[in-house]
């Protein structure tokens, strides 16, 4: 899949969807449990921290967020008030406790973004959220999942708000999506409409336009810089010597209820930040024995590593 911008220089958006599709032994594959024969391309999952920076961007945007202020976040686990009951937050790391925008994104803090949400408000959110396509069909000739922010279009209560936040709750989105909402931070709030094959000389057209002001667009992309760059960013891994990138890692839980072991599906979105060339949305399953989204940092390094030294248009 390729978006690209107009005017040049065209960035290619490349979706990757991977998981075990090898049929077990004996099988024709329709009975496998890893079912090889599912177009995982096509299919929508929860996004999980992969979709953080949109909801940076629809706060910024909407004014209910200082990138800059920073929030006292103590402990792992947090929820608003007694009304949540025994269902609370919980965040991979307690190490920061004042957290703003760009610690939220390098160290993946749940808890931040719940909050953010929360900030929001389950309207603004929703019709903030919702301009980025979700409840449409993807404008290609593929039946594509269509992404949604919740199963009946309304936030239940808090809780479902907060966990939307990051990425959970009901939020679904297919990974040609997640790549089509990540060109507004490379072209100035647009959103691109995807295309299959691009003819020569043939220009990109926008699908969604002023999303974000392209002040917001700089600040997330910024903030997902370190997220790479900085030593202590989760997706530090796949930094790359003489190529600088911005990007966000996800791992998306799916659980039967809270406190118990479940699948995790991995995400890593980037893309090069200096005269953007490409994007890359990519999804593995079932990663929560193989360090989590960590994984894909090599496939994303692997990806990239040829932009090295490459003279840009």
């Amino acid at each position: 899949m390729k978006c690209w911008p107009s005017p040049a220089p065209p960035p290619s958006i490349r979706i990757y969807s991977s998981a075990a599709c090898r049929p077990a032994s004996g099988s024709s594959g329709r009975t496998d449990p890893n079912k090889p024969l599912l177009n995982r391309f096509a299919r929508a999952y929860a996004p999980g921290s992969a979709f953080k920076p949109l909801t940076a961007a629809i706060a910024l945007q909407a004014g209910t967020l200082d990138p800059n202020a920073e929030r006292s976040i103590v402990g792992k686990q947090w929820k608003k008030d007694a009304s949540w009951g025994n269902y609370y937050v919980t965040r991979v790391s307690e190490s920061q406790t004042a957290v703003n925008l760009s610690k939220a994104l390098m160290y993946s803090d749940n808890i931040y973004f719940a909050q953010v949400a929360l900030d929001m408000g389950a309207d603004k959110f929703l019709e903030a959220a919702g301009k980025f396509g979700f409840g449409e069909k993807l404008p290609v000739p593929l039946a594509i999942d269509t992404s949604t922010l919740s199963n009946n279009g309304k936030m239940r209560n808090d809780v479902q708000l907060a966990d939307s936040g990051y990425g959970q709750g009901e939020v679904v989105m297919s990974p040609l999506h997640v790549a089509a909402a990540y060109t507004v931070f490379t072209n100035n709030g647009t959103m691109l409409k995807p295309v299959l094959l691009m003819n020569e000389g043939q220009k990109s057209e926008p699908w969604k336009t002023g999303l974000i002001s392209a002040d917001v667009a700089k600040t997330v992309t910024e903030k997902m810089t370190e997220v790479i760059e900085n030593p202590a960013g989760t997706g530090h891994d796949a930094k790359i010597e003489g190529l600088k990138l911005a990007g966000k890692t996800g791992t998306a839980e799916l659980k039967v209820k809270k406190d118990t072991a479940g699948q995790e599906n991995g995400w890593f979105v980037a893309f090069n930040t200096d005269n953007p060339q490409l994007l890359v949305a990519l999804m593995v399953e079932q990663v929560q024995d193989r360090r989590g989204s960590h994984y894909l940092s090599p496939k994303i390094k692997n990806l990239f590593s040829p932009l090295v030294g490459k003279k840009q248009p």
